[in-house]
C-alpha cells in the first residue's frame, strides 16, 4: 500500500459508534466438498465469474442477460445509471462492501482500509487480498482526489456515513448509496450484484451459506435443542459503549439473525425497558448480568472493543448467572458475526463449528486446519497477519500512529507480537489491558514501541544490545544460544524475516511494554 497521512482519533471514534448503532444480519456449503466448494464458490477472487459461452445465440446465459447494460438502479440515495458493467470498481469500506465485491469474482481498484483480522488458522476466503487494495482515504474519510486519480467507473457508497459525498462522488462515477449496515445481509449483498451485473453469482454465494447452514443445522440442534442463548458483549468505556454495561443482541440483530439461521433460539430481555439502545438491541448495567436467565450465554469475542474472555471469565458477576455453570460459552470472530460481509459469514460459520467441536487454541475457539501461507508481498499488516500477528491489524484500527507506521512506505522493523501472546497479556494482566483498550492514546504508543525506523534482519538485530523506538524508549536485545532475547525476557523473536514491501517482520512470543508504562 502507498502511504496515508495520519488517521484522525476523533473520526474513527465516531465512525465506529455508528457502526456499533448499526447491528443486524444472517446468512453454506455440501457436506462433502466443503472445503473445495467454499473456495471455489464463494472465495475466487482471481476467477473473475467468467460464464461459459451460450450454445445459442437467441438464448443467452442467465449471466449474460442480468449483465445487460446500461441499467438503473435506485437503492438508497438518488436514481444510479450504470452504462456499461463496470470493471473499476471502488468500495466506501473495505469491510462489507469490499468483501461483496470480492465474493462476487471483483477485486476493488479501491477502498477504505479494510481492518478485519483473519482466522489464524482454516480458511480465509481470499480475504487477505483486501489488505492490498489502494486506499482512498485515511481511516474513515474517503479522498476524492485520490477517488478521481484511480478513473473507476462503479463507485459504491454507504449512505449514512458518506451522505455529503454522494453528489462529489456522483461527479466522479456513477454511484451506488444504500443502507450498507442494514439488517438483510443478502439484500445488500445483491444490491451489489445488481450493480456489477454478477447477481447469478450473489445467488450461488447464498445458495452455498443455506447449504452450510442447513449441514451444520443438525449439530446445533443436538448441541441446543430448544434451549434459548443470549448473545453478549461486555462494554469497556470506549466508543462502544459506557464502562460497566453489557451489550446483550436480540433476534433482530446481524448476531441474533445469524445464529437464528442455525436454529438458535435468540434470547431477549422480557421487560427491557429504556435499555433498548437500538431495534432488538439492549445495554444493560454490568450489575443485572445474574438477571440474565437464560440456558446459554454465548460471548462474542472481539478484542479492543469489548472485553477479553479472561476477564469475563474472573468476574464473579458472571459466575453467578444460571447459564455460568459449564454455559459460558465463547464466539471467536465478534466482529464478523456483527458486521462481515458475506465471506466472514463463511468464517463465523467456521467458529460456530469449531465451538461445537470443542476445538480451543490458546483460549480462542478455530477450526483445525493447516495455517495459511503468508500472503505475497504487502505490507508489515497483512504480512504479520500472515505469520500469525493477527489481532495487530485489528489494534491497528484504534492507534493512527502505529497504522501509519506500518503502512507507510517505510522502510521500518516490525516486532509484532503473535496473537497467543495478546491472550497472555490480557490473562496477566487485565487491569493494564482494559487502560489500554480505553485509552486509545496509550494503546497507540504502546504498538508504536514495537516498530523502529529502518529495515533490520534477525542477524543486525542479534549484533546490537539496544534499539530505539517510534515511541520513543528503547528496547534491550540479548542473544541466548541461538534466541534473540528481549526486555530482559519480555518476548523472544520465534520468527524471522519475514520481509514486507515497506520493511521487515519478526513474530514475537511476548508483548513490550514500554518502560513508562510497565512502571
Amino acid at each position: 500500500m502507498t502511504d496515508r497521512v495520519q488517521w484522525r482519533l476523533v473520526a474513527i471514534a465516531i465512525a465506529l459508534a455508528m457502526l456499533s448503532a448499526a447491528c443486524g444480519g444472517s446468512d453454506a456449503d455440501d457436506a462433502a466438498d466443503q472445503n473445495e466448494a467454499e473456495t471455489d464458490a464463494v472465495a475466487s477472487a482471481d476467477d473473475g465469474a467468467d460464464e461459459a459461452e451460450p450454445d445459442d445465440e437467441d438464448e443467452p446465459e442467465p449471466h449474460q442477460e442480468e449483465a445487460a447494460f446500461p441499467r438503473t438502479i435506485a437503492p438508497g440515495l438518488g436514481e444510479t445509471t450504470i452504462p456499461t458493467e463496470p470493471e473499476r470498481v471502488v468500495a466506501l469500506f473495505g469491510e462489507i462492501l469490499g468483501e461483496e465485491l470480492l465474493a462476487l469474482g471483483i477485486e476493488p481498484v479501491g477502498a477504505l482500509p479494510y481492518m478485519s483480522p483473519l482466522p489464524a488458522t482454516g480458511e480465509t476466503y481470499g480475504l487477505e487480498v483486501l489488505y492490498d487494495v489502494e486506499p482512498i482515504g485515511q481511516g474513515f474519510e474517503p479522498n476524492i482526489e485520490l477517488i478521481a486519480a484511480l478513473q473507476p467507473d462503479l463507485i459504491i457508497s454507504d449512505n449514512g456515513f458518506f451522505e455529503g459525498l454522494y453528489e462529489p462522488l456522483s461527479g466522479i462515477a456513477p454511484t451506488v448509496a444504500f443502507d450498507v449496515f442494514a439488517d438483510d445481509w443478502q439484500a445488500n449483498f445483491r444490491t451489489v450484484a445488481e450493480a456489477v451485473g454478477r447477481e447469478e453469482r450473489a445467488e450461488e454465494v447464498i445458495a452455498e451459506y443455506d447449504a452450510r447452514v442447513a449441514e451444520l443445522a443438525p449439530t446445533v440442534e443436538e448441541r441446543f435443542g430448544d434451549r434459548s442463548v443470549a448473545v453478549v458483549q461486555a462494554n469497556l468505556g470506549n466508543e462502544q459503549g459506557a464502562a460497566g454495561t453489557v451489550r446483550i443482541y436480540g433476534i433482530d440483530t446481524n448476531p441474533g439473525r445469524f445464529l437464528a439461521d442455525l436454529g438458535i433460539q435468540v434470547w431477549e430481555p422480557a421487560d427491557p425497558g429504556g435499555s433498548e439502545i437500538a431495534p432488538s438491541t439492549f445495554e444493560v448495567s454490568a450489575e443485572t448480568v445474574p438477571d440474565i436467565d437464560a440456558d446459554h450465554i454465548l460471548y462474542l469475542i472481539e478484542p479492543v472493543r469489548f472485553a477479553e474472555p479472561a476477564t469475563i471469565e474472573a468476574d464473579p458477576l458472571w459466575q453467578s448467572t444460571p447459564a455460568a455453570a459449564g454455559e459460558l460459552l465463547f464466539l471467536d470472530f465478534g466482529t464478523q458475526v456483527r458486521l462481515g460481509g458475506p465471506l466472514h459469514k463463511f468464517v463465523a460459520l467456521d467458529a460456530v463449528e469449531a465451538l461445537l467441536g470443542g476445538v480451543d487454541a490458546g483460549g480462542v475457539t478455530v477450526p483445525e486446519s493447516e495455517e495459511p501461507e503468508a500472503a505475497a508481498g504487502g505490507t508489515v499488516g497483512p504480512v504479520a497477519a500472515a505469520a500469525g500477528g493477527g489481532a495487530v491489524a485489528g489494534y491497528s484500527a484504534f492507534a493512527p500512529g502505529f497504522a501509519e507506521a506500518i503502512q507507510a512506505d517505510g522502510p521500518v522493523t516490525a516486532l509484532i507480537p503473535n496473537d497467543e501472546a495478546l491472550a497472555a497479556l490480557s490473562a496477566a494482566e487485565p487491569e493494564l489491558t482494559g487502560q489500554l483498550q480505553a485509552d486509545f492514546d496509550l494503546l497507540d504508543q504502546a504498538l508504536l514501541y514495537h516498530v523502529i525506523e529502518g529495515e533490520l534482519t534477525a542477524e543486525a538485530l542479534a549484533g546490537v544490545t539496544e534499539l530505539t523506538t517510534l515511541q520513543g524508549e528503547t528496547i534491550t536485545v540479548a542473544v541466548d544460544g541461538d534466541e534473540i532475547v528481549l526486555n530482559d525476557g519480555q518476548a523472544r523473536v520465534i520468527e524471522v524475516d519475514l520481509l514486507a514491501d515497506n520493511g521487515v517482520v519478526h513474530i514475537i512470543d511476548g508483548v513490550l511494554l514500554p518502560p513508562s508504562l510497565a512502571g
